[in-house]
């Protein structure tokens, strides 16, 4: 009977698992946060999660022994994808993007170039009414379970470095944090002590639970990222990597080139406002003359030594920023809330620009955002 029950979990848990991860893509993508790294990291460690356990369900459903072997050489592709995102999420959140972290991702791809070269064997069904198993290469499988195990591991360790930072500003947050590094660590825990130890020992008496364990992982992380209150760990993030640059200017510039409005950092002298931006729209323009591959696309940033220009674009508008140091995600995200929030507030007026700033309002919500609480020194 506990046999039975176990199989019938084992068939039709894993869809609620996908569809929690699911509904984080989706809630990811309706609140347009796909656009930094920080956020694509995070937006493809819950597809891939989403992937990993609906191939369990096919896996676990199959009809016939093909439709079995492909479903779990995708659930082992997925889950080796899943932690690399996750890692590399993590590291991104806390530090800062490095060319030295895709090394982390050719370690991925010789993971999964081995699944279907060897680490994956075959299926089998020892009970004709029951479930397929899968049949593993031991040594192989175990190469994945360590690589599991470091990369998780690492992304556990940036998770509390992450808890330790936020803990300074909001104990509540805190307390969220930890409990995603708590329910992180179990299911790592359990899933390795689970899936790992019947995978090497190739043990078919009982199934495997798989990716039904990530269930509680995707609902610790929608309480912990989407908290009914205000208070945001994103926030949180943003102010203390504050630290690593110095705004001097932002300007909010129509697509045309009209200034509809700008704020610059009190003792700072800059150039005539209009012929920043002229100067700007110049430079894109020759970028998308020049290389016509470049057409339907903007200018990111401009960086000249120690200063650089960040633009984020909305439909109309857009956000650019002259800052001393180094642009963060966190800035980014805030740049294109508040242009959208603007966009929102000025639907109509945008749409049948006048060529008239005047027209616009909350151009200062827009901009006075970025000097609060800001640094006064030079980096």
């Amino acid at each position: 009977m506990i046999a039975t029950f176990h199989e019938t979990l084992l068939r039709h848990l894993p869809l609620a698992s996908a569809a929690a991860w699911l509904l984080i893509v989706t809630f990811q993508v309706r609140r347009d946060r796909y656009h930094t790294w920080s956020e694509v990291f995070f937006l493809s460690t819950c597809v891939a999660a989403g992937a990993y356990a609906l191939s369990d369900w096919v896996f676990f459903n199959a009809g016939s022994q093909q439709d079995a072997f492909v479903a779990a050489g995708i659930s082992l592709a997925s889950v080796t994808l899943m932690t690399l995102m996750f890692l590399l999420f993590t590291i991104v959140y806390v530090s800062r993007p490095r060319r030295l972290y895709w090394g982390f991702a050719a370690v991925a791809g010789a993971m999964i170039f081995l699944i279907p070269f060897g680490m994956l064997r075959g299926v089998l069904k020892p009970d004709p009414a029951g479930l397929y198993l899968p049949q593993l290469d031991p040594t192989l499988f175990g190469l994945l379970l360590v690589y599991v195990l470091a990369f998780a591991g690492g992304g556990l360790v940036n998770l509390y470095r992450l808890f330790r930072i936020v803990r300074q500003h909001s104990e509540r947050l805190a307390g969220r944090t930890l409990g995603l590094i708590v329910v992180f660590t179990i299911v790592l825990v359990t899933g390795l002590g689970t899936n790992g130890y019947l995978g090497v020992t190739q043990d078919v008496s009982f199934p495997p639970p798989f990716s039904t364990l990530l269930l509680f992982i995707g609902v610790a992380t929608m309480l912990t990222l989407y908290p009914i209150g205000r208070e945001r760990i994103s926030e949180v993030m943003r102010r203390f990597k504050a630290v690593r640059y110095v705004i001097k200017a932002v300007f909010l510039i129509y697509e045309d080139g009209t200034v509809i409005g700008s704020q610059v950092r009190p003792g700072e002298r800059l150039v005539d406002t209009d012929l920043f931006s002229a100067t700007l729209d110049v430079i894109q323009n020759f970028m998308r003359t020049s290389f016509p591959g470049l057409r339907g696309k903007w200018l990111r940033s401009i960086a000249h030594g120690d200063h650089t220009i960040v633009m984020e674009r909305g439909r109309h508008a857009y956000l650019t920023i002259l800052l001393e140091g180094e642009e963060t995600d966190q800035l980014r995200r805030q740049m294109r809330d508040l242009l959208l929030d603007f966009e929102a507030r000025n639907r109509e007026v945008l749409t049948k620009w006048r060529g008239l700033p005047d027209d616009a309002v909350g151009k200062e919500e827009a901009l006075l955002p970025f000097f609060e609480g800001a640094r006064e020194g030079p980096i």
